[in-house]
């Protein structure tokens, strides 16, 4: 059962109202800067909030925060934010609660020791009324090393002993109380000192201390001399659980008291918790009767309450869109017409430059291409004649050497020869295929993904991964020869250079590019300068096709490299 604590409310509308009376005296230099409708509007509020209307106050408060925004007064936004926010924990909205003082809270500066300290102090009631204990602690911790008011202070250190107390840190909520109960700013408000002594003797009888029924009287001796309506529902209470046990009469004596008070400043959740005991000691259905007709009436009223919130705020949001596409619409018209005046003068020399800047982009683009055309095949004719000469020329003069100086005759001679010979074809076929012409039409990636399976072999395991089917129409014919181009190079350097046992290849694609990600578990690239220049030729294919290409140099081991194509 949830046990009755004091908890405080520094931030409940009379205190606001105070500080906003002090706000507007200090604004009045300036009123001419900010929105009179939103003043007028937050009038309004105020006055349905007395009305206990509280609807009618949320929808102005709405709508004065609106006006201030358009003025960019952060302050006065921040204030009909926490009002708001307030209206909302009353009706039991404690997740709107929280996120209506967290919009507040950007409008607020990080040392602003008025209205941020109360936020920080109201997040943390709607944690512990949402049973995150933790959070609830944090935020009044905040609170507490933020605001410079004795009084505010000594508020916010008694709900986080609350807090401690819910937790059954009853030993650290006994020292805070301590503490609370010698400060000079407690003693001087009779509230809050009753407020603090009766939750200290709540400790002490938690604690199975008996001097808890001295603290628990005098709480409530002090709330009855000041008539401290709300104080005396917890009090009775309180001390109606003390009795449960010892004294029946005179705890339902307290409980009758308690539930009287309770309706009389119209708080229907503390008549709740009063009848829920009253019925436990006396098993009257009558209180079980009224517990339950009083928390349906309750969850319907609160249910509306945060639906009419709730759709308060949408209403404000749509209207708000609605303006900002109708200021977009007229801006855009506005941008056409001067547009439109504007082209008749520029249209032949814009004509005449584009046209003059096309020719040139498309006489340079052309020429550009055909010196990477001229450049690639110089580099391939060289690379081709280079592994010729490096690759087969000793080979081949090995093997014509070989006829010459041994018996062919010989079984195991000619078996020789025939093996070198077919060695040679091999590496001729590989030079072959490495060169050979692309198709980029329905065949390519069939053949694209031939071409990667064919490296694979005993001594190096190709892994193929394709989350999705890649649309390579979209492709065009040069990007696709690039990225074969490109994976063939990376192949043939991880062959001849990387030491490595597997190799992924993995595609994806999104609505702008195809990606591919090459990773193989060699010894990497750093200290591998013949692999590094190796890599250069694919480097400069994708720059030629305005592609993307990222070495993942954070690896501890292996090699990784990005591709991204643009479709």
């Amino acid at each position: 059962m949830k046990r009755k604590l004091s908890f405080c409310f520094p931030i409940l509308f009379a205190v606001l109202f105070v500080f906003n009376g002090c706000e507007k005296t200090a604004m009045n230099k300036t009123e001419k800067n900010h929105s009179e409708k939103g003043y007028q509007n937050r009038k309004k509020a105020e006055t349905f909030l007395e009305k206990q209307m509280q609807d009618s106050a949320f929808y102005y408060f709405n709508l004065s925060k609106e006006d201030f925004l358009q003025k960019q007064d952060s302050l006065n936004v921040a204030y009909n934010l926490l009002m708001m926010a307030q209206l909302q924990k009353i009706s039991g909205d404690y997740n709107g609660c929280e996120a209506t003082t967290t919009e507040a809270l950007p409008f607020l500066k990080a040392d602003d020791t008025t209205y941020l300290p109360e936020a920080y102090n109201l997040i943390g009631m709607c944690h512990q009324e949402l049973f995150n204990y933790a959070k609830a602690i944090e935020f009044f911790s905040k609170a507490i090393l933020l605001s410079n008011d004795k009084l505010n202070q000594s508020i916010y250190k008694n709900n986080r002993a609350v807090v401690y107390n819910l937790m059954n840190e009853h030993t650290i909520a006994k020292s805070e109380f301590e503490a609370l109960m010698s400060l000079d700013a407690v003693k001087q408000n009779q509230e809050t000192k009753a407020r603090v002594i009766d939750n200290y003797g709540f400790t002490l009888w938690q604690m199975k201390n008996l001097n808890a029924i001295d603290f628990l009287n005098q709480g409530f001796s002090i709330r009855t001399s000041i008539q401290d309506h709300n104080g005396l529902v917890t009090s009775n209470y309180n001390l109606g659980e003390f009795y449960a046990q010892r004294d029946k009469n005179k705890a339902i004596s307290f409980l009758v008291t308690a539930l009287k008070e309770a309706k009389k400043i119209n708080n229907p959740d503390d008549q709740l918790v009063v009848l829920k005991l009253l019925y436990q000691i006396e098993n009257d259905k009558s209180h079980l009767e009224n517990y339950v007709q009083l928390s349906d009436s309750i969850s319907k009223v609160r249910q509306l309450a945060k639906n009419q919130f709730a759709s308060i705020k949408y209403d404000f949001f749509r209207k708000n869109q609605a303006l900002l596409k109708l200021e977009k619409a007229n801006s855009e018209k506005e941008l056409l017409l001067e547009k439109t005046r504007n082209r008749n003068l520029l249209m032949w020399f814009v004509f005449s430059f584009a046209v003059l800047s096309a020719t040139y982009y498309i006489y340079a683009l052309n020429q550009k291409r055909k010196r990477q055309i001229q450049e690639q095949s110089y580099r391939t004719e060289t690379r081709i004649s280079k592994r010729i000469h490096d690759e087969l020329a000793n080979d081949v003069f090995t093997a014509m050497t070989f006829t010459q100086t041994q018996n062919l005759e010989n079984p195991i001679s000619k078996e020789a020869l025939l093996d070198n010979l077919e060695h040679i074809y091999q590496r001729t076929r590989d030079i072959s295929k490495e060169n050979s012409d692309i198709r980029t039409d329905e065949n390519y990636e069939p053949d694209l993904f031939g071409m990667i399976d064919g490296y694979g072999d005993t001594n190096l395991n190709v892994i193929r991964k394709v989350n999705e089917p890649i649309h390579w129409q979209k492709i065009t014919p040069e990007k696709k020869i690039t990225l074969q181009r490109v994976l063939q190079e990376f192949l043939i350097n991880t062959k001849k250079h990387s030491e490595a046992t597997v190799v992924i290849i993995d595609f994806s694609e999104d609505r702008k590019n195809i990606s591919v990600t090459y990773t193989d578990n060699g010894i990497g690239l750093k200290n591998t300068q013949q692999r590094k220049s190796g890599l250069q030729n694919a480097e400069n294919r994708i720059l030629a096709v305005k592609g993307n290409i990222t070495f993942d140099n954070t690896i501890q081991k292996g090699f990784k490299v990005t591709v991204v194509i643009p479709k």
